[in-house]
């Protein structure tokens, strides 16, 4: 293929940026140690890197036809690289949660860049090969960073984790500067800087309100006001897009079936994936009574499972198409979630790990699949506005989700007469039922996908 070096250092960043945004799970529990926050605050480690990607993702449409690839790539891995030097250095909470700002100001850009430029350069008739290709890279990150990070926190402490990372960043910013070229057609653009604004106000609002649920309630002011206002500023977002001769975000693209049907059942996805890779090693520490490395490496052997069947799933796409994988992949996923519900709190950390593989077993057989049935019913020109979408469904998805299911486990853990290890059994048991239901959800919807194949 002629550019074999562009996709070797896109893919090289893709899973550098994604290993990033999960390598601190593990260490959380130090973290709320050493500066005296609680759970919901150190979950601002994460949500703020979804939030900041889910601004700068709409405008990777506008991004990618302004600036070169190679000025994006490079730019994106010098945001990594300056992120996680601050990261290594922070004194304070709030110095590590600009950290993580700025690292995502480089995932917005290079998350949605390299999906457009794998489709861009690889034929139509391996687009499936091309995304399993991307899936086995971006996803065996985040079940990967946890492990690793577990065993180097149990030798080290956890600045240790910016500086073991940062020599790989570094050596791909060098090749990214002799390497990239500019592979994507240019084509007419706008930036609409009210849209951005109202959207990142929105998105903030009302993941700020959902985040204050689990301290204050549902019907305390800061949780009302925050989550009516930010829904009321999407709105108005959504109205914008639609009324934009060239919108930050292409929502029209919304109006063919089977893409729309293919976002949803993306974004129920990624609910359930952030969910169980958090809540997991949580579990694990909090209620298994594991050590930091023993809980990170339950994730394991699903990770390597994940970036088998990612590849085989691409390639099965371009055989079969992403409608009858995808069903079987979300009955392993609620077959996963619903064994995990089996575990007691007197249960070995291995029965966790072996539910485990069911679950990435499902989900390596279905996001991939689902993403490409979205771009294969969009037409070559609106792949990079359909990258954006696919983009910011997933980041919205991951944050929505890990919200939602950490605010059950911490609610029913507080409301609970019990002790905290009870309590937290019982609060992951309720949201391993929640994510159950999701699952099944997501299967009955896939019966209906239609999709349109050359």
């Amino acid at each position: 293929m002629a550019h074999k070096g562009v996709v070797a250092v896109i893919l090289s960043a893709a899973f550098l940026f994604t290993f990033s945004q999960f390598l601190l799970i593990t260490a959380y529990p130090t973290i709320m140690e050493e500066y005296g926050v609680n759970a919901t605050q150190v979950q601002w480690l994460t949500t703020a890197f979804l939030l900041t990607t889910i601004v700068l993702i709409p405008m990777s449409g506008y991004l990618s036809n302004r600036f070169s690839t190679k000025a994006l790539v490079v730019f994106a891995l010098g945001c990594l690289a300056a992120g996680t030097v601050l990261g290594g250095l922070s004194a304070q909470f709030g110095t590590l949660v600009l950290s993580r700002v700025i690292q995502a100001v480089g995932a917005g850009i290079i998350l949605p860049l390299v999906q457009t430029i794998l489709l861009t350069v690889f034929p139509y008739e391996r687009r499936g090969f091309a995304m399993g290709l991307l899936g086995a890279v971006i996803n065996v990150a985040p079940a990967s960073a946890p492990s690793i990070s577990g065993m180097i926190i149990d030798v080290f402490d956890w600045r240790s984790l910016h500086w073991v990372i940062l020599p790989l960043i570094i050596i791909t910013l060098v090749a990214a500067v002799f390497t990239m070229k500019d592979v994507i057609k240019k084509q007419a653009a706008g930036l609409d800087v009210l849209s951005i604004i109202v959207s990142a106000l929105g998105f903030s609002l009302l993941i700020l309100g959902m985040s204050n649920i689990s301290v204050y309630g549902f019907t305390h002011l800061l949780v009302a006001g925050p989550i009516v206002a930010g829904a009321l500023a999407l709105v108005v977002f959504v109205r914008r897009q639609i009324n934009l001769d060239m919108p930050v975000l292409n929502l029209m693209l919304l109006k063919n079936s089977t893409f729309r049907l293919a976002m949803i059942l993306v974004f129920l996805n990624m609910m359930l994936l952030l969910s169980a890779e958090t809540i997991l090693p949580m579990f694990a520490q909090d209620v298994l009574g594991t050590t930091a490395f023993l809980s990170g490496f339950i994730l394991v052997p699903g990770t390597i499972l994940l970036s088998v069947i990612t590849i085989i799933s691409g390639n099965l796409y371009d055989r079969y198409g992403g409608k009858k994988i995808s069903l079987i992949g979300f009955s392993f996923t609620l077959l996963s979630l619903v064994l995990l519900n089996t575990v007691g709190m007197d249960s070995s950390p291995y029965w966790v790990m072996f539910h485990f593989c069911f679950f990435m077993i499902g989900f390596g057989l279905t996001l991939m699949p689902l993403v490409t049935v979205s771009m294969d019913a969009l037409d070559d020109e609106d792949i990079p506005h359909g990258s954006a979408l696919v983009n910011t469904v997933r980041q919205f998805g991951m944050t929505f989700g890990i919200i939602v299911l950490s605010t059950i486990i911490s609610v029913t853990a507080t409301t609970m007469d019990a002790p905290y290890e009870v309590g937290t059994y019982w609060g992951t048991s309720l949201a391993f039922l929640v994510m159950a239901l999701i699952a099944l959800l997501a299967l009955v919807l896939t019966r209906f996908i239609n999709e349109k194949r050359a």
